[in-house]
């Protein structure tokens, strides 16, 4: 694995300088009023994957760990499917889009081994198949909803290669996966650090849902490879932004102009919390959720830890609801400082008097203390001036 990690860091600071370099020339405002292919960034990004697929299988110096045999198509196929459904959503039909996306998806599923069952406790071969399909277009669906803030969409996709980097790491998944998805990572990087707010660029939610196909066809490739599981837990927190959106839409029926609208993430920018200071605490829950990924290489059931990963995402995703400052509510350090703060408050409290407490004024009787102290300075006594005496 040394051979092959040296490589793939390699790899990452390649395409993560690339990446900043190409995107960072492209003069181009947020959001043009006219398109321009040559100025459109969702082509560099696809050029920068398919030029970081490559070279990572063949730079790769053994596959021999690999349980199935790994053509260089398998990583350059979905890409290639990206620009159709792009190619689609410019067309701007929608039912168009989401037929194409669903018959692709069924072709990436029908090119894996005959022996691949997702559900194998639940459903026939050719089911199996319909439902990943449809669990493919529902990544890519996703993906292209959490672009309704910048770095959101890009942080998920961030995350979802970490995870897929250390499961390699620990010998989980094949070396070719490791080393593919630090290119990835380091063309997800560059565009995260553009994107995050103020962003200084980005592509638009078609465009989202195109690379939400590719990160589909990735977990997909990790799912073969046993690790379903911890690839659901990497992505819950999309799996949870669809949840919201499709039950405030649906069940609430809470009719918007957009689905993204409907999310959690934009109701609370909505209620004016900050950008920047939302993009943080999503960041802080993805971290959260590549660490349960791992621990999900060590248990026994399949179901219980991606079902408790959704159920808390729900939960953090309340409490960031609940107040229009989520950098408070969600930050390790306050709740460190608010902890040893209530400690030395008991402490004092123990130790005085209750006839040496101090008093504390309401907001409203505190601004009338300060009255009453400017009226008594203003009215104190002016000194006298000297006579004097003249003859």
């Amino acid at each position: 694995m040394s051979e092959s990690f040296v490589l793939g860091i390699g790899i990452l600071l390649v395409c993560f300088t690339l990446s900043t370099f190409v995107l960072t020339r492209i003069q181009t405002d947020i959001f043009p009023e006219e398109y321009e292919f040559k100025l459109d960034p969702f082509w560099y990004l696809l050029g920068l994957f398919l030029l970081g697929a490559v070279s990572s299988y063949y730079l790769q110096p053994a596959l021999s760990d690999a349980v199935q045999t790994y053509t260089v198509w398998t990583f350059v196929l979905p890409i290639v499917f990206a620009a159709l459904i792009y190619f689609c959503y410019l067309l701007d039909v929608a039912w168009v889009t989401t037929l194409v996306s669903y018959f692709l998806a069924l072709g990436i599923c029908f090119m894996k081994p005959d022996d691949f069952i997702l559900f194998p406790e639940y459903l026939s071969p050719w089911q199996d198949k319909l439902v990943v399909a449809l669990l493919i277009l529902l990544v890519s669906k996703g993906l292209g909803l959490l672009n309704g803030s910048g770095g959101i969409a890009s942080s998920q996709f961030v995350a979802v290669m970490i995870t897929a980097f250390l499961l390699a790491y620990f010998g989980v998944l094949p070396q070719i996966l490791g080393t593919v998805s630090l290119a990835y990572l380091g063309i997800m990087l560059a565009f995260t650090f553009l994107s995050w707010p103020p962003e200084k660029i980005m592509i638009s939610n078609g465009a989202f849902s195109a690379l939400g196909f590719i990160l589909a066809c990735f977990m997909l490739d990790a799912s073969v490879e046993f690790s379903d599981a911890s690839m659901f837990i990497a992505a819950a927190y999309l799996f949870t932004e669809l949840g919201c959106a499709f039950y405030n839409r649906f069940l609430l029926q809470q009719r918007r102009d957009y689905l993204f609208m409907n999310t959690s993430y934009y109701r609370l920018m909505e209620l004016g919390a900050p950008e920047k200071a939302i993009a943080f605490s999503i960041a802080k829950i993805l971290l959260v959720n590549i660490l349960l990924a791992l621990f999900q290489i060590a248990a026994y059931e399949r179901l219980a830890l991606p079902i408790f990963t959704v159920a808390f995402n729900l939960w953090l995703l309340s409490i960031l609801s609940g107040d229009t400052k989520p950098e408070e509510l969600l930050s390790f350090s306050r709740w460190g400082k608010n902890a040893i703060k209530g400690v030395f408050a008991k402490n004092k409290s123990a130790h005085t008097h209750p006839s040496q407490e101090e008093t504390t004024l309401e907001p409203e009787d505190a601004v009338e203390q300060e009255k009453l102290e400017n009226k008594t300075t203003t009215k104190k006594r002016k000194p006298r001036k000297k006579k004097t005496l003249t003859k």
